[in-house]
This record gives C-alpha cells, sequence and structure tokens, in this order.
C-alpha cells in the first residue's frame, strides 16, 4: 500500500515551474484524475481497519489502525501500525485538501465569469443608442439565458458540497467561509439581476418612442421570450435570498403593459398639447366667470348623440378639425403598433398572458386545465385571439389614463392662465364629440377636461369680474338655491301624495329620495362649514393653518344653508310619525264607517270557529295596510321595518281605540270573530305572500301590538262558562288583563254580553 501510495503523492505535490494556460491546467487534471481516482477508491475500502479524524485544537488529522477481531493477520508490531496510520491520515489530509482546492478553484472561476458579466451589463448602451463599432448590442433572450447560468452558481457550488463525501464535512467546520462563498455568488447575481430590469426597461420603452420603426417579429419573441427567462431568474433569487434582500421584480403582464402605456402616452402628450392652447381668443385671457365653466357634455354619454351634449357651449364654436385628425391619427397609430406588439407577445410568451384568461370569463372548454391542460395546443390557439384583445383593452385603459395625467400636469400648470385652461377643455371637449376614437379615450380625456375646469375656477375664486360676483358668492348662492328648491319640491310632493293616499309614490319619495337628498344636504353642510367656517369654529392652536373668515356675505349665505340642511333632516325625522297619524286618522274614518256594532259582536255560540275575517276587516286591511306593504316592497331592507311598523300599530291602534269608544259588546262567538278580524293583519303583514324578507316578517311579528290585540282578545274570550272552563268573576279578568291593553278595555266598559246564556 505504501508503495503504491508514494509516486501519486510525488504527483500531486510536484511544484509548477511556469503557468499554463487553460489547455494545459485540463490536461494535467485529467493525468492526475487518473491516478488520484483508483487511490480514492482504494482509500475507501481501507476505512474498514483504518479510522482517520480531525483534532480541532491543532486542525490535523490523527489515524488510527483497528486490531483484526479475530487477532489472524493482525499486524505483530505496534511501530508498523503506528506508521501505517500517520501515513493514512496524511494520505486523507491531502486527498481532502485536494478536493478544497478544486471547490476554491470551481467558486473563484464562477465569481469571475459573475463579476465580468456584470461589467457588461453596466457597459452596454442605453437602448436606441448607437454601441461601439463592432460590439452589436446581444439579444435579451441570450443575455438572461446568461443571467440565469450566473444565477444559478450558488446551487450548483452548494449540489456539489451536498454530494462530494470530502466535503459534506465543510459547512460544519468552516461555517463561515461556506457563508462568505454564497453571499459572494448570490450578490453579483443579484446586482446583475437589477442591471438586467433596466435593460429589459429600456428595451420595453423603445417600442412606444416616437420615430422607432416597427419591430420585426423576430426581434419582439426575442424580446418576450428573455422577459419568461428573467422572471424565472428573479423568483429563484427570491426564493433563495429570503424576504430580508429586496429582489428585482418579476415582469408581469400589468408592468409590461403600464410601461408601454407610460411612454406612448408622452409621446401623445407631446404631440396633441401644442393644439390644445387657446387660438380663437373666444375667453379674455385673465379671469373665469360662471358661464364659462359649464360642463362641455357629459362624462359616458351615447356616441350616437354626441351632438346633444353641446347645447350649452358658446355660439360660434367650431370644431378644432387639426385636433380631431391628430387624435383619430393617434389612435390608429396605436392600434396598428399595439396590435403586433400584442400578438408577438401572446405567440411567444405563454407565461405572460395566460393570467390574463384567469381572470376574465370565459367558456369552459377554453379554461386551462379542460383536456389537454395549459399546453394543450387547441387551447393556446383558441384562447391566443381573446388573449390580444383582452391585452389591447387594458393597455388603451392604462394609455389614455396617463395621457389625461400628462395633459393635466403641462395644461394645469403654470404658464397657463385660468382662461387658457377653459379654452383648451373646450377645444377638447369639441373634438372629443366628434372625433372615433375609442371608449377609454373618451372616458378619460373627458374627464380631464372636468379637472381643467375646476382647476380654472378653483384659480378664479377669490377674483370678482367689474360689476359682478366672484366664483365664491356665485357658488355659494347656487348652493343655496339648490338645496332650497330640492327641500321645498319634495316636501310639497310628499304633502300631494299622502293627501291624494298616493301610498307606493309617498313611500317611495320619503324613504328613498328622502334619505338621498338628506346625505347630500350633509355632505354640503360639512363642505360648507369647512371652507367658510364660523368666527367660533376656528381654534387657534391647530398645527395647520386655519381657513380664512368669509364675508359678511358669504357668511349669511352659509347660515341659510345650514338652515336649510337642518329643516331636511327634521323632515326626514318626522315624516314617518307624519305618515303614521295620517293612516291612524283614515283608519279610525274607515272603522267608523264599516265596523259593525251590537247584534253582529253578540252572536250564540257555534260549533265552528270562525274561518274568514269580516267583510269590514279585509275591506280596511286592504284599504290601508295593503296600499302600504305595495309601495314598501320597493324600499330597502332597513327601510322596510320602520315603516311598516309604524303604520301597523297606527292601524291596530285605531281599530282598538274605535272598540273603546263606541264600548261595543262581544259575546264569546263575538270575541271569536274579533281574534279572526285581528289575525288578519298578521296573515297580510308577516306571511311569506306579503313579499318581505324572512327578516322583515320576523321583525313585523314581533311588534309590540300584536301582543297588546292577544291580551285584549284573551280578556273577552275568559268570559263566564266560555272556552276558559268555568265561570270566573271580575278578579280573575282583572289578573289576567294586569299588563296589557286588556284591563284599558275593562276599565272603559268593555266585555262581554251575557244576554245569549239565557
Amino acid at each position: 500500500m505504501l508503495r503504491s501510495v508514494t509516486p501519486g503523492l510525488r504527483r500531486l505535490l510536484s511544484p509548477r515551474s511556469s503557468r499554463r494556460g487553460d489547455s494545459d491546467e485540463d490536461d494535467d487534471e485529467d493525468e492526475a484524475a487518473s491516478i488520484v481516482v483508483p487511490l480514492e477508491q482504494s482509500f475507501s475500502g481501507l476505512r474498514r481497519c483504518l479510522c482517520v479524524w480531525e483534532d480541532p485544537r491543532t486542525e490535523t488529522f490523527v489515524g488510527y489502525v483497528r486490531p483484526h477481531p479475530s487477532g489472524a493477520g493482525d499486524f505483530s508490531q505496534d511501530a508498523m501500525r503506528q506508521r501505517v496510520a500517520e501515513r493514512g491520515a496524511t494520505l486523507h489530509a491531502l486527498l481532502q485538501h485536494r478536493h478544497q482546492l478544486r471547490l476554491a478553484r470551481d467558486f473563484t472561476r464562477r465569481l469571475k465569469a459573475s463579476s465580468d458579466f456584470v461589467r457588461r451589463l453596466s457597459a452596454l448602451p442605453e437602448p436606441g443608442e448607437p454601441g461601439e463599432p463592432g460590439d452589436p448590442t446581444p439579444a435579451l433572450r441570450e443575455l438572461c439565458q446568461e443571467l440565469q447560468a450566473h444565477a444559478g452558481h450558488w446551487a450548483a457550488l452548494l449540489r456539489r458540497l451536498r454530494t462530494d463525501t470530502w466535503l459534506q464535512a465543510l459547512p460544519r467546520c468552516r461555517g463561515e467561509a461556506v457563508v462568505h462563498m454564497r453571499w459572494a455568488l448570490l450578490l453579483p447575481a443579484l446586482m446583475a439581476a437589477r442591471l438586467a430590469r433596466e435593460h429589459v426597461e429600456g428595451r420595453l420603452q423603445e417600442l412606444s418612442r416616437p420615430g422607432t420603426p416597427t419591430p420585426a417579429s423576430e426581434w419582439l419573441a426575442d424580446l418576450f421570450q428573455g422577459l419568461e427567462i428573467y422572471n424565472r431568474v428573479v423568483q429563484g433569487l427570491a426564493e433563495e435570498l429570503g424576504p430580508e434582500v429586496k429582489v428585482p421584480s418579476a415582469f408581469t403582464v400589468d408592468a409590461v403593459l403600464r410601461l408601454l402605456a407610460a411612454e406612448r402616452a408622452r409621446a401623445v402628450a407631446q404631440r396633441l398639447q401644442p393644439l390644445l392652447w387657446p387660438q380663437s381668443g373666444t375667453i379674455r385671457d385673465g379671469r373665469v366667470c360662471w358661464e364659462d365653466v359649464v360642463v362641455p357634455w357629459p362624462a359616458g354619454h351615447d356616441v350616437a348623440k354626441k351632438g346633444m351634449g353641446m347645447d350649452t357651449e358658446p355660439s360660434g364654436a367650431e370644431v378644432p378639425p387639426a385636433l380631431v385628425a391628430e387624435l383619430q391619427a393617434l389612435c390608429q397609430e396605436d392600434e396598428e403598433l399595439m396590435g403586433h406588439v400584442f400578438g408577438a407577445l401572446v405567440s411567444s410568451a405563454d407565461s405572460l398572458w395566460q393570467p390574463v384568461l384567469s381572470e376574465s370569463p370565459e367558456p369552459p372548454e377554453l379554461r386551462p386545465g379542460s383536456a389537454g391542460g395549459w399546453k394543450a395546443v387547441r387551447w393556446l390557439d383558441a384562447a391566443r385571439g381573446p388573449a390580444a384583445a383582452a391585452l389591447s383593452a387594458r393597455y388603451r385603459l392604462l394609455l389614455w389614463e396617463a395621457v389625461g395625467a400628462a395633459l393635466g400636469d403641462s395644461l394645469g400648470t403654470p404658464p397657463a392662465t385660468p382662461s387658457a385652461t377653459v379654452t383648451a377643455a373646450w377645444e377638447l371637449s369639441r373634438a372629443l364629440a366628434v372625433a372615433r376614437v375609442p371608449p377609454e379615450c373618451q372616458e378619460e380625456l373627458g374627464g380631464l377636461c372636468l379637472r381643467l375646469l375646476c382647476w380654472s375656477v378653483l384659480c378664479s375664486w377669490d377674483t370678482a369680474p367689474p360689476g359682478g360676483l366672484c366664483l365664491r358668492l356665485q357658488v355659494l348662492g347656487r348652493c343655496l338655491a339648490a338645496v332650497a328648491a330640492a327641500h321645498a319640491w319634495l316636501t310639497g310632493r310628499a304633502g300631494r301624495y299622502l293627501a291624494a293616499w298616493a301610498l307606493p309614490q309617498f313611500l317611495l319619495l320619503t324613504q328613498g329620495d328622502l334619505q338621498v337628498l338628506k346625505a347630500e344636504a350633509e355632505q354640503l353642510m360639512l363642505r360648507v362649514s369647512e371652507t367658510f367656517p364660523e368666527p367660533g369654529d376656528i381654534h387657534g392652536d391647530s398645527s395647520s393653518e386655519p381657513p380664512s373668515l368669509g364675508s359678511p356675505w358669504e357668511l349669511q349665505l352659509c347660515q341659510q344653508i345650514r338652515d336649510v340642511a337642518n329643516n331636511i333632516q327634521l323632515f326626514s325625522r318626522d315624516v314617518l310619525w307624519m305618515f303614521s297619524t295620517s293612516c291612524k286618522r283614515l283608519s279610525a274614518e274607515i272603522f267608523d264607517q264599516t265596523m259593525p256594532l251590537g247584534r253582529h259582536w253578540r252572536l250564540g255560540p257555534r260549533a265552528e270557529l270562525p274561518s274568514s275575517p269580516s267583510a269590514y276587516a279585509a275591506a280596511a286591511v286592504q284599504a290601508v295596510l295593503g296600499q302600504v306593504l305595495q309601495g314598501a316592497q320597493a324600499l330597502p331592507y332597513d327601510a322596510q321595518v320602520p315603516t311598516l311598523a309604524r303604520v301597523t300599530t297606527a292601524f291596530l291602534e285605531a281599530w282598538m281605540d274605535h272598540i273603546l269608544t263606541r264600548r261595543i259588546k262581544f259575546s264569546l262567538q263575538g270575541a271569536l270573530q274579533l281574534r279572526r278580524d285581528f289575525e288578519a293583519v298578521r296573515e297580510l303583514v308577516c306571511s311569506e305572500r306579503s313579499g318581505l324578507a324572512p327578516e322583515a316578517q320576523q321583525a313585523l311579528r314581533a311588534l309590540c301590538v300584536f301582543r297588546h290585540t292577544d291580551t285584549a282578545v284573551r280578556c273577552l274570550l275568559q268570559q263566564p262558562g266560555g272556552l276558559g272552563g268555568p265561570p270566573r268573576g271580575w278578579g280573575s279578568l282583572r289578573r289576567c288583563c294586569e299588563s296589557g291593553v286588556g284591563w284599558d278595555w275593562v276599565g272603559n266598559g268593555v266585555g262581554w254580553d251575557g244576554n245569549w246564556m239565557g
């Protein structure tokens, strides 16, 4: 064994006399491997009788030769065994050191390659700029593939540490060195990922820059395939580094669309801005009057009726043909360019566009996961068309949002004056009214018109034209007129509906429209109080700058607005009471005219219980509660229960008050009929045929007035010889009616009639 070891060690430890190239190093590595690999294999067989361990204090290896278990073949001399143990420990140290040197060489090669790649990325020219002669810009897919290789250096090195038996103890014994190697390889990969992201963003922005020729399909396919590789790289880095290290984010489809839209929006705004400055000078420079800031045309108007929204436009206004032509040309150019881009995206990068279809409804046979799965050719071919359309729709919305923001920043800031801004808004609104542009363009640029008008109003807020009122007073006056007119219209219409007993219209007005008007009045009062505070509402210890006090005219208008808003709140609070009072009065009139007296309630006993309510009861319930229920069905749940509870209580109270007033005497059969009449109310408002929600039915079934009627009927049924058993005196009747309305009936002379007993 020693004779076979010595030449190998001598060859491994022979000094190098001169530096040679990589090919020479590879040849030497192959020659050394042909000798060392058999040596390592033979050494692994010696481990059955040779034990080697490292002394942590001296960092040296110590060997020990185990004696043979049977004693046969064992070494007879201790000196020989000691020499074999020393040589075995030395061989073990040399072999392990060789593996560590090879690991260090692999590490340095990978680190140098990563550093060279980072320097190459830093030296790349900006997209669109000419590069160095003879050094063309590499394809993005090639760059991202190289980035993927450099990002996997640590993973490859870690696999080597785990699979090589000579290196498995290194993380435990040299933990700090392994951690240093990890960060030394991951940090260049992280820096390269950030540089690659900047380069990718530049490539995407280059697509939307004006003057850029239409890219070839191969170039676009290379771009989007490179994006897919980049996304996988940053996802792997994020998993490896954890949340404590900020890794560049992946390029989702929304991020790609936003980059394209932002760059394209800057170009569109630059082409539209010169056409939006005032040309005719119809509005004087400087001040803005109320008539100048009317809404040009309503947002979301029908395209077929564009001309109907221009009645408020100043006379003599003409549609700007240059602006219309430019808008239509921009939309056409953008549609052609982005149609080409999105077609290449859906045909070359499946992982980017597939989430778009998963977020939108689609036929079941085209859903991912159907027959064939995500990679089914039939599904991919059928889904590419809808995916391109969905991407175009998202992009147009982002594009015109960015165009509106860019134009708003340029037209609503100095040196633009309020009058010039109003003129620009009118020019744009007239062009939108006739131009053939996508709905997203109409919506976003229409909103821009409104924002420009609001900006001009704010700039001219305190400026009064000669002989006129400033916009502050004009706005306050119009607010007061609007809220006062709404209050007068609402109260007047509610009174007419109630007088005509048009209950569905009355309830819809007071429980629907009134609540909306009340909320708007509260918001208006809050805004007025914030903008024009009263002298006692301003506190000097506030950290923010307090608003200035208004003029006496402004404070007077504000107080009138508050008064009208308070009146609306009072009317909203009292309208149900007024309604229930009217219902109670009408119910009392109906019972006075229709409820029978005398012998109708003094019938003798019958074998069967009353099966249907009396005719007067059915008519009264339908005349009052039926119409209320019909109107309440159109109300929300939170308004149904209070309305029906008030009206039902008022109706039953009017009914019982009428019985008390007339001092009607009931026989046992009459009490049973009265109970059946009362049940008609409960059947109407608390049953399923009422059309109310189960929660509303349960809430109405728990009304106190129903318990009162039940108590009253129970008192009447406890007559001598009635359903309560043997004859009972007044004492038992008083105890039964001690709580509830029944005792009032006894006290007012309402009770039983004993004449029928003979």
